[in-house]
């Protein structure tokens, strides 16, 4: 019987062994199938990066009536970037950013930038929310300052991002074009564009020269804009940006009368070893109106910045704002910004 119930154990076993043995090869099989399997992965030639930029600061603000302290937010965002090489010379992309307001509860906030784009040998082309030639020839060199309002004059009346914006990019040589047009459906001369943009940049070692040319159309008329900007970085590290907006504001009645206004922005940044920078601006915004109701005001701001990483900040800054028809705003600002950037290739 001892010998029966033997046999029986040694037969049970052999086949569980056996059954076993059969799914291990079976799934070493799979596992070969799958490592040799021709089929295209959707990430090949693709690169993909999760990136973001948190930019809390403490400000203490005299606007000429209170004086407060503050947690502020200096633009801090996270996005998101994909590309895929689909052809030679040839690239579909994809760019999506978004607000993270600090000093509003930490809020998920509005779409800084949603747009898709295809780069050929013959330029690119992008639709969606973003940046306009008026901004990335002109006036994003001086935008060097830690403050979300920065370039201090160009930012009260002139556009960063725009949406529903249709542009095209062409990089020749020392020369970089740009034009593009807002379509929103909302122009108030029937077919044409809300908004048309060109512009050219000449990039040479260190030298940097921006023209933009920029018309956009409001119910009651149009706007028109010329943007100049020339910018420099010294064999020391020196750097020097001046930028200039010529603004038209023409109106299709009789009143309000037609006015044109201006926008000059300055940036020095000087390295001091190998951690420090200073770094200082002075702006004059006006906007025409030659009545109490003018907005015009000059200023300038002085920054001292420390960098012990490329992607770690931290900035003490005075800002002071002069208003021709208004209480004078200044503002003592310690500041920290922390980068990041996780990239995928396939």
């Amino acid at each position: 019987m001892k010998t029966l119930k033997s046999l029986i154990a040694i037969a049970v076993s052999l086949s569980c062994f056996n059954a076993y043995a059969a799914d291990t090869e079976s799934l070493e099989a799979r596992i070969a199938k799958l490592e040799t399997s021709t089929a295209p992965s959707q990430f090949k030639n693709s690169q993909a990066s999760l990136y973001g930029s948190f930019r809390p600061s403490l400000s203490y603000l005299d606007d000429g009536q209170d004086k407060t302290w503050d947690v502020t937010d200096a633009l801090s965002r996270v996005g998101i970037k994909a590309s895929t090489n689909f052809a030679d010379g040839w690239t579909a992309m994809a760019h999506g950013e978004w607000k993270v307001e600090i000093d509003q509860g930490g809020d998920f906030g509005d779409v800084r930038l949603a747009y898709a784009a295809i780069a050929s040998p013959y330029g690119q082309v992008s639709i969606g929310q973003q940046y306009v030639a008026q901004y990335s020839l002109v006036a994003e060199y001086v935008d060097i300052f830690n403050h979300r309002s920065s370039p201090f004059a160009y930012d009260y009346d002139n556009p960063f991002r725009v949406s529903n914006f249709v542009n095209y990019q062409l990089v020749t040589g020392q020369f970089t074009w740009m034009a593009g047009a807002q379509l929103d459906g909302n122009s108030s001369n029937n077919d044409d564009a809300d908004m048309v943009n060109i512009g050219v940049g000449y990039d040479l070692n260190q030298l940097h020269l921006g023209l933009g040319y920029l018309d956009k159309n409001r119910i009651d008329g149009d706007d028109t804009n010329i943007g100049a900007v020339v910018a420099y970085t010294f064999s020391n590290d020196l750097y020097l940006a001046i930028s200039y907006q010529d603004k038209d504001y023409n109106y299709d009645t009789t009143f309000p009368q037609d006015r044109s206004g201006s926008a000059l922005d300055t940036a020095l940044a000087m390295p001091i070893g190998n951690d420090y920078k200073v770094k200082l601006g002075y702006f004059m915004f006006e906007d025409g109106i030659k009545t109490t109701g003018s907005m015009d005001y000059d200023g300038f701001n002085a920054t001292l910045e420390w960098n012990p990483l490329d992607n770690i900040r931290v900035h003490l800054e005075y800002l002071a704002k002069n208003f021709d028809n208004n209480e004078d705003d200044q503002a003592v600002t310690i500041g920290f910004r922390y980068d990041f950037d996780l990239s995928w290739k396939g």
